[in-house]
């Protein structure tokens, strides 16, 4: 096993890797989060976990609590505005709503809810989960 994939393994627990953990093995690395995303997936078992948009991983998948996002009730005219700037066919990349929230300083769950407000698909995913 290469010292990558160790260093993957040692940063997983019961078989899943959480996207946080993941974004900064790929920054420790030196990888893009699609690159390492795809060495998880060709290179081991393991199965990604808790999106940082509320989108999968919070319980067991096909239950409702499998995704925690939310539509917004309150969605900020701004933010509005800078997501459907990023519209492209419905779906917005999981990179863009990043972005936002960066800009807006705005928890990225809080982005999510407002995408799913807004019946937006976050897609594609930085770690290729989607």
């Amino acid at each position: 096993m290469t010292a990558t994939l160790e260093r993957i393994m040692q940063s997983s627990h019961q078989g899943v890797i959480d996207c946080q953990t993941a974004h900064g093995l790929a920054a420790e690395l030196g990888l893009t989060p699609r690159a390492l995303g795809q060495l998880i997936d060709e290179q081991t078992e393991l199965r990604f976990d808790r999106c940082q948009l509320g989108l999968f991983g919070y319980g067991k998948k096909g239950t409702e609590a499998y995704k925690i996002v939310q539509a917004a009730k309150h969605c900020p005219p701004e933010i509005v505005a800078a997501i459907q700037l990023q519209v492209v066919d419905g779906r917005v990349p999981c990179t863009a709503l990043w972005a936002i929230a960066q800009q807006f300083r705005y928890p990225r769950l809080g982005i999510g809810n407002i995408a799913e407000a807004l019946g937006l698909k976050a897609k594609p995913c930085q770690l290729g989960c989607f």
